[in-house]
């Protein structure tokens, strides 16, 4: 290792933008980047005291998967989480050079090109200015958001550079530490429930009156809807309901501890999704679970018996304590009232804008520096990348579903991963993720699971059916007989 990382020209390439990140951070005043220029200097330290860098690394890509769902939480101008990814990317390539990748599946690389291309033609084939002067843009407040008549271009460039990361960098770095470790895409998958669930718990505890998500966010509650450690309640549903096909896995598990984790973390992640007052997060939860008790083969075979226990046991509670279910609808916003009316008026105003936007530029969109105006994910790839990235994410989307489905039998997690994909499926109906990278993590994990199997498929050495104990050769003569390994 330490012979390897003298020999390295990557090593004083990091030195140096360690130590300029590190000045510029100390120079800015700002607590965020003096943090980032911290983690910049711990990574100076690992690679000058020649540390295990690999482990540095897997540390990383855990830490990524844990936190990635928290997109409240930020160090100066950026996401931890975000962060993560990089500095992932760049200890792989420092601890493993010239080994520490392989690319990912087709599927996967086909989408950062469809996202370049949609980049460069907005750039090449501006949008009419007149057009974009006279769109309505709301936030979910109902008010004007930010306008995108200026910086088009670099506005555009930089929503495809942070794309890019969540649909490319992000499965890279996960590949690179199932390069180091075959565990590694099992305690990913882990530990994605784990740091979604802990964000449940916190917003449960604040429905209740604690104050633990604004500790971490900074971004005071409004009104009874929690945040846990995101920014809007709809981000946290949204993570909840990713995170529940991976608590379920767990729960089913053979493993005492990790059934534990299950239950803690399945408790959590319903109760965020409860305390999000999310409509979309609430069905979507419902139905995920039921494609759960389907998927996964310990409950497949009961699946009518657990859906009626589960249909006699709300009917109960709801009869022993009536007010029970009033006060559920009215937490998830499913009773109709009128404090979904301004919700409804705003979605309605910002969908019909986005199918205008369709239809102004069909092939290409307006910019991706639109994708986040529309009310839901499909609105969202069509108004601000036209066709081009419609296609290149369905072919994402179904690439990722059919490899899970494959693998159902080859491996436990792909139970989870199949299940919180096709929840994915559903939220792109009800909320407006498009580039939010925590949504791309279950298609990173399963990268990182299918090259584990691949990896193990090629080490394994190939046998010669003329070695086969009772193989009869043509010509008459006897087996050969197999040779056996040097032990040490």
């Amino acid at each position: 290792m330490r012979e390897r990382l003298r020999g390295n020209l990557t090593v004083p390439a990091v030195l140096v933008a360690t130590c300029l990140i590190e000045a510029l951070a100390l120079r800015s005043h700002t607590m965020g980047l003096v943090l980032i220029g911290l983690i910049a200097a711990i990574a100076l330290l690992v690679i000058v005291f020649r540390a295990n860098l690999k482990s540095v690394a897997l540390g990383a890509a855990y830490a990524c998967a844990f936190t990635l769902t928290w997109n409240g939480w930020f160090l100066g101008p950026v996401r931890p989480g975000d962060l993560l990814i990089l500095i992932t990317v760049l200890l792989m390539v420092v601890a493993n050079p010239g080994d520490g990748f392989r690319t990912p599946p087709w599927w996967v690389k086909q989408l950062p090109i469809a996202i370049l291309l949609v980049a460069l033609f907005t750039i090449w084939f501006p949008p009419d200015p007149i057009y974009l002067a006279n769109r309505v843009v709301l936030g979910a407040s109902g008010q004007p958001t930010v306008d995108t008549k200026g910086s088009l271009g670099s506005a555009n460039l930089g929503v495809a550079f942070k794309f890019i990361i969540a649909v490319f960098a992000l499965p890279m770095a996960f590949i690179g530490a199932a390069r180091i470790d075959k565990h590694a895409a099992r305690r990913l998958g882990i530990a994605f429930a784990m740091g979604a669930a802990l964000s449940g718990w916190a917003a449960t505890l604040d429905h209740f009156g604690a104050n633990i998500g604004h500790l971490i966010t900074k971004v005071p509650n409004v009104g009874s809807r929690q945040l846990g450690f995101t920014n809007h309640p709809n981000f946290l549903a949204a993570g909840m309901v990713l995170g529940i096909p991976f608590a379920f896995w767990l729960l089913a598990s053979g493993n005492r501890r990790e059934r534990i984790i299950g239950l803690v973390s399945m408790v959590g992640l319903l109760g965020g999704d409860y305390a999000s007052g999310s409509r979309g997060g609430a069905v979507c939860a419902v139905l995920i679970i039921g494609v759960c008790v389907v998927l996964h083969p310990k409950t497949r075979v009961h699946a009518p018996t657990i859906a009626l226990a589960g249909l006699f046991l709300v009917g109960a509670m709801i009869a022993v304590v009536p007010s029970l279910g009033r006060e559920i609808l009215k937490a998830t916003r499913l009773a109709g009232n009128a404090n979904t009316s301004g919700s409804d008026t705003v979605r309605a105003l910002v969908g019909a804008q986005g199918v205008r936007d369709f239809r102004h530029s069909p092939i290409h969109g307006i910019g991706l520096q639109a994708s986040f105006d529309a009310s839901q994910v499909y609105l969202q790839e069509l108004a601000s990348g036209g066709l081009i990235l419609f296609a290149a994410m369905q072919v994402y989307m179904g690439g990722a579903i059919i490899s899970a489905w494959r693998f159902l039998k080859r491996n436990d997690m792909a139970m989870a991963l199949l299940g919180s994909l096709l929840a994915v499926l559903a939220l792109n109906y009800f909320e407006a993720d498009l580039t939010d990278r925590f949504y791309y993590v279950p298609a990173a994990i399963l990268v990182a699971m299918m090259h584990t199997h691949q990896a193990e498929t090629v080490d394994e050495p190939e046998v010669d059916p003329a070695d086969e104990p009772g193989f009869a050769r043509a010509d008459g003569l006897p087996a050969r007989r197999r040779r056996q390994p040097v032990r040490s």
